[in-house]
């Protein structure tokens, strides 16, 4: 590789590393990135996303040049995002593939993507395609970079550095959540109620529904009426419900219990659950989709701030008997490991969360979740 290629990879790397620690929210980390990643990785566009860590289902969308209508937008989350088994998110993590060309997971046959097959070339006249995820203890994010058909596939060199990037992403995407989740104040902890028409248009929501789609998005003041527009509705309400049609489409016919809850990271620094559930039609009306909003109870906020701390296995372990009031004789026996080990693990636990004791430990991961 010519040094004036390496010495700007390098400059880059550094550049996009020092924006994951410089305290940005999520939607500039990734804008940001993204910009100056394309002085080393050339793209026609991007999509980025940010994930719920449990799912893996996206919360909010960041496009970068993309030029995708209301109807296309909407298109690719109905037939293709939930349906395209090729390169997916939470594939790519399980399998610790930080960054993946579509070359590499179809062996050369990109038409094996329904997403390139059926959107990405006879829509968008776009060609090659490279993923990422970026994970830090857990899916926090992830990117599509996009080029025109005709331009050149990614390069090893191009996906070697995105590969370099992932877990600074990762951190920088975890550290944005905590920090937001940190500067929260207390909210309405009113559960809010969607129906969504066959074609997906908003015909009914409560007014707790309104005050926390506009906390899922921000894009709009509570009242405002873009909330009856599909376009206008958060990605996180659009992942609950194209999650509960791909339920639907199992063998188990009408069976809902493989629709996970989708879990958002508000605007206003708290955890949000999304379930979407499906009415029965009638000879007047057809099937609604109803999709049920409220902040997280304790124990789900409990279990996600765990997975934004990155902490080991065994640190849950003991981080869960210490919640529940163990001493350290009782955890060293109900663990089989010794007294020392549990301190020790202790020490980790409580550098990683950024307390001093057991009660700071217990008041940060369980206590604060509790409604004042």
């Amino acid at each position: 590789m010519p040094a004036t290629i390496a010495s700007r990879d390098e400059r880059v790397f550094k550049e996009i590393r020092r924006l994951c620690y410089a305290g940005l929210d999520a939607g500039t980390l990734l804008h940001e990135a993204m910009r100056h990643l394309k002085n080393s990785v050339p793209s026609v566009g991007y999509a980025a996303a940010t994930l719920d860590p449990v799912s893996g289902l996206p919360t909010s969308a960041f496009m970068g040049n993309m030029g995708h209508t209301p109807e296309e937008a909407r298109f690719f989350l109905e037939n293709i995002y939930f349906e395209d088994p090729v390169s997916e998110y939470g594939w790519m993590a399980r399998n610790r593939l930080p960054a993946l060309s579509l070359s590499e997971a179809t062996d050369g046959h990109l038409e094996r993507a329904l997403r390139h097959r059926e959107f990405n070339a006879p829509i968008k006249g776009l060609g090659y395609e490279m993923r990422a995820v970026f994970m830090a203890g857990g899916l926090w994010g992830g990117a599509c970079l996009v080029r025109e058909q005709g331009d050149p596939d990614f390069s090893r060199r191009e996906i070697d550095l995105v590969r370099r990037l992932s877990p600074h992403l990762g951190a920088g995407l975890r550290a944005a959540t905590l920090r937001q989740q940190a500067a929260g104040e207390p909210k309405n902890t009113e559960a809010g109620v969607l129906i969504l028409d066959e074609k997906w248009r908003v015909v009914q929501r409560t007014p707790a529904a309104e005050r926390l789609l506009h906390e899922l998005d921000g894009l709009e003041p509570p009242g405002a009426e873009r909330w009856r527009e599909d376009e206008g509705l958060p990605t996180a309400v659009w992942s609950a419900s194209m999650s509960l049609r791909t339920a639907l489409r199992d063998e188990r016919e009408h069976d809902t219990s493989a629709a996970p809850c989708v879990y958002a990271f508000s605007n206003s620094g708290r955890w949000l659950t999304l379930q979407a559930s499906l009415t029965e039609a009638s000879v007047s009306r057809p099937a609604e989709t109803v999709v049920i909003i409220a902040p997280a109870v304790p124990h789900e906020v409990f279990r996600l701030r765990k997975s934004a701390y990155s902490l080991s296995f065994r640190e849950e372990q003991i981080t869960d008997l210490v919640v529940a009031g163990r001493s350290t004789r009782e955890i060293s026996r109900a663990l089989y490991i010794s007294e020392y080990t549990v301190q020790d693990h202790l020490k980790h636990v409580f550098g990683k969360v950024g307390v001093k004791s057991r009660r700071e430990l217990v008041k940060r991961l369980f206590l604060d979740n509790l409604p004042g």
